[in-house]
């Protein structure tokens, strides 16, 4: 619409030209007015907010009040109203006060010291060429009497315009970079330079009366501020260097007295001596500016040269060959060259011979083009002879004629890879041996059972017969030198593309490659010889049996039965009290048989839900109301009855179905709380306690599965608690993440059986809790209970709630509230029941048991 409206204008005002139409004129003011109107109809919809919608919309108001200052001359249509052209005026005048103030809410971007006193000097220059042609225009004339100050108004007007035109440019320019789009600024820019010099130079117009300057000028900026609010509509604000700009103003200036003082020589005006004077003082304002940027410039040089020459990183400058053309003092304190020593040389030539490859290629991918950049990691040679680790981000500036080169900088990160090589290995290796550990052991033979098809492979896992006694008798330190010496005598005994591992404690385990059958059993006999073989530590003369089980895989078996098969033979053979190897066959699972079909049974439970709860009150005290109840599962088994936790939590744990069984532990417990509020009203549990396994707090689903039933449930988060144990409040990475989001939606935190784990200040700074639940082998006894009143007094401190567990007698609940517990729970009060015998449980009142 704008260019339209461009194109639709010049036209208009070409023909006028030619013609000198009185209609066509009136409609290129049409088409100009037209122009401020869509600018002020895209400010409206610009998505600016705070100073920048102001200052559009005053920028567009300016625009529209010149533009209906055009149409006030309404001499265009013969029609002759005195008052008019002073409205004009005063609208015009009105237009500019709105432009400027427009133009001044533009905040400033932070300036150093020597541009401020560039930019005074440049509108020095600006304003002093301004008041050369002002003395020679108007003061002049109206000294010499060839004019009057009347006639001389308009050009002053004119001149005024354009100074305040060009400030108001330098004032765009130094805007803060990023207010304004970088086509807006342009548009803005040349703007101020239609309206303001060119009204300053629109005199030159006289001498063609079919011209009307304010239609000239005033027309093409009404259309360039439509442009600049399309500009700042559509595009991105942007951070373009500006500085050539503005730098051109102080010469433009100087180059326009310049063509004054030639006008005025030639025509031997009488003010030429004033205008030569002014000349001359310009000149020596703009050699001074001159003189201070090429010493700003020697400066940033100088700067620049110190931060090369002083970084302890390396800059190069390479020819597109890699030839190097700079190198940077520092290279003599990263790799002890000298510089000289490196110019001509090809860089590549230093390189490590197994890291050449990829800088060739990083090099090639650098040149493909201009401004491509890279960075990696690569070893050079030292002048000693040793290799040194270099980050190197090198980038193509073969295009930019002051550099005409590949740069790259250089940083050394020995030390740094050193220790992540280390910690590499300290994450695959166990620390006492050196020997693989669990988890590289798990990798290796990972990868073999993904090896091809006819590949073949034994695992062993080895146990230390009697071990434990070693540490109990003669110390630990003596058993970590007997274990490093086992160590050394396995490693020994085996090939080197075989990998032995220590797994934990003394257990080890060996994964042969392309070997089984009686090469395996040649092999384990010679370790065990070597191991019996006497190790002398710590003045001690001893050795080790050790009982071995042999598991043979092939390429996709799975690691997990191979581990488990090798597992079950170590124990078949330990379990002959001699020592050797056992291999495994089918049918060895006597001891694992009754452990299956545990799981099974427990997998089947939790597919028919055989489960229940229990709920245990948490009373208050003294008074042994109801404040809360913890849900406690209970498997209906269908042959064996109602079991309690002890006989499938651990099994749950082992086999990961302690997640899907505390999914739906979470989800009843919830629901029932939530029955228990519409059935009982206040008389109900104010929370619900569930326990929460680690597994179950590793699941990065957890705090979603709590949020969904809650929400199904429709109880409030805070009716809700999430009890923990100290061992899983340690733990980090999901854990933490889970807990710090379920305490976010309102869910209450309790530890539970405190003071047994890893009970430490620290943990309670560190996991935040709202309870902390005593283990009940603290609950006071007569002459004992100084670690419950240290436990109260702690939560007190840290401002949570304590919670007496296993409170079984009349004197203990005395003696608790006594201390000052206000929460208990235990057989005193009411064992685990059905949830429909707590709807009708009375108050427990202290003193006597409640229920059976």
């Amino acid at each position: 619409m704008t260019a339209a409206l461009a194109v639709a204008n010049a036209a208009v005002f070409a023909v006028d030209t030619v013609t000198g139409e009185r209609w066509l004129k009136a409609l290129s003011v049409l088409l100009a007015g037209l122009a401020c109107l869509l600018a002020g109809w895209m400010c409206a919809r610009l998505p600016e907010r705070g100073v920048r919608r102001v200052f559009w919309r005053l920028y567009a108001a300016a625009q529209f009040l010149y533009a209906l200052a055009w149409w006030l001359r309404l001499d265009y249509y013969r029609i002759d109203v005195p008052a008019l052209p002073a409205v004009s005026r005063t609208l015009k005048v009105a237009a500019v006060i709105v432009m400027v103030g427009a133009i001044l809410l533009l905040p400033m971007r932070r300036m150093s010291r020597s541009e401020v006193v560039t930019l005074t000097l440049d509108m020095s220059t600006v304003l002093a060429a301004g008041a050369l042609f002002a003395w020679h225009l108007v003061v002049e004339p109206v000294r010499a009497g060839s004019t009057s100050l009347a006639e001389a108004g308009p050009t002053v007007g004119h001149l005024v315009g354009g100074v305040l035109g060009i400030g108001l440019v330098m004032k765009v320019v130094f805007g803060r970079r990023g207010d304004l789009a970088p086509g807006a600024l342009r548009m803005i820019g040349l703007t101020a330079l239609v309206g303001g010099p060119g009204m300053a130079v629109s005199t030159l117009f006289d001498r063609w009366p079919g011209l009307e300057p304010n239609l000239v000028v005033g027309g093409f900026a009404a259309l360039l501020v439509a442009a600049a609010v399309r500009y700042q509509a559509v595009g991105p604000a942007g951070t373009a260097d500006q500085r050539r700009m503005y730098t051109l103003y102080p010469y433009t200036a100087i180059a326009a007295v310049g063509a004054l003082l030639m006008q005025t020589v030639v025509t031997r005006a009488a003010d030429a001596p004033v205008i030569t004077a002014g000349a001359l003082v310009l000149a020596t304002v703009v050699v001074a500016r001159q003189l201070l940027t090429l010493r700003e410039n020697d400066r940033l040089g100088e700067r620049f040269r110190l931060l090369v020459q002083n970084s302890t990183d390396v800059v190069m400058i390479a020819e597109a060959d890699g030839a190097v053309r700079y190198v940077s003092p520092s290279v003599g304190r990263v790799l002890g060259r000298e510089p000289d020593e490196l110019l001509g040389r090809g860089i590549l030539g230093l390189a490590h011979p197994d890291d050449l490859p990829a800088v060739r290629t990083a090099f090639l991918s650098i040149l493909e083009a201009p401004g491509a950049s890279v960075t990696m990691h690569a070893r050079y040679q030292h002048a000693d002879g040793s290799w040194r680790w270099l980050e190197t981000t090198g980038a193509n500036f073969l295009h930019e004629p002051s550099l005409g080169g590949i740069v790259t900088n250089n940083r050394d990160i020995t030390e740094t890879r050193t220790i992540q090589d280390r910690l590499s290995h300290d994450a695959t290796h166990d620390a006492l041996t050196g020997l693989a550990n669990r988890v590289l052991f798990a990798e290796r033979i990972a990868r073999s059972t993904a090896g091809p098809p006819d590949h073949r492979f034994s695992v062993v896992l080895i146990d230390l017969d009697d071990f434990k006694t070693v540490n109990d008798t003669l110390g630990h330190h003596v058993g970590d030198d007997l274990l490093v010496a086992v160590a050394e005598r396995m490693v020994a005994s085996v090939r080197p593309v075989d990998t032995v591992a220590r797994l934990g404690g003394d257990e080890f385990a060996v994964l042969f490659e392309d070997l089984g059958g009686d090469h395996v059993d040649r092999a384990l006999r010679r370790i065990a010889e070597a191991l019996l073989i006497p190790v002398e530590a710590d003045g001690q003369l001893l050795s080790v049996r050790a009982s071995f089980g042999v598991a043979e895989g092939r390429a996709g078996d799975d690691p997990a039965d191979l581990m488990r098969h090798a597992d079950i033979a170590m124990y078949e053979a330990k379990a002959r009290g001699e020592g050797g190897h056992q291999r495994y066959v089918t049918g060895m699972e006597s001891r694992a048989a009754e452990r299956s079909r545990r799981h099974a049974e427990l997998r089947r439970a939790v597919a028919e839900d055989q489960f229940v709860l229990h709920y245990q009150p948490v009373v208050t005290l003294p008074e042994g109301s109801m404040a809360g109840a913890e849900a406690l599962v209970r498997w209906q088994h269908p042959d064996r009855g109602l079991l309690g936790p002890g006989e499938f939590i651990e099994a749950a744990e082992e086999t990961g179905l302690i997640v899907p069984l505390g999914r739906w532990v979470l989800r009843e417990a919830v629901r029932q709380a939530a029955a228990w509020r519409t059935e009982l009203g206040e008389a109900a549990p104010r929370t619900v306690s569930v326990n929460a396994s680690p597994r179950q707090l590793q699941d990065p689903d957890f705090a979603a599965e709590v949020a969904g039933a809650l929400a199904e449930a429709g109880l409030p988060a805070a009716g809700l608690t999430v009890e923990i144990t100290e061992s899983t409040a340690v733990g980090g990475g999901a854990t933490q993440t889970n807990l710090a989001a379920v305490r976010e939606m309102g869910v209450r935190v309790a530890l539970d059986d405190f003071g047994t784990g890893a009970s430490t200040l620290s943990l309670l700074v560190d996991c935040p809790v709202d309870q902390i639940k005593l283990d009940r082998s603290f609950v006071p006894e007569p002459g004992r209970d100084a670690i419950a009143r240290a436990v109260l007094q702690l939560a007190q401190a840290m401002d949570v709630e304590a919670v007496a567990e296993g409170v079984e007698t009349p004197e203990q609940a005395a003696r608790l509230t006594e201390m000052g517990y206000r929460r208990a729970q235990g057989y005193h009060f009411a064992r685990p029941m059905p949830a429909d015998r707590l709807s009708v449980l009375e108050p427990m009142i202290p003193g006597r048991r409640a229920g059976p």
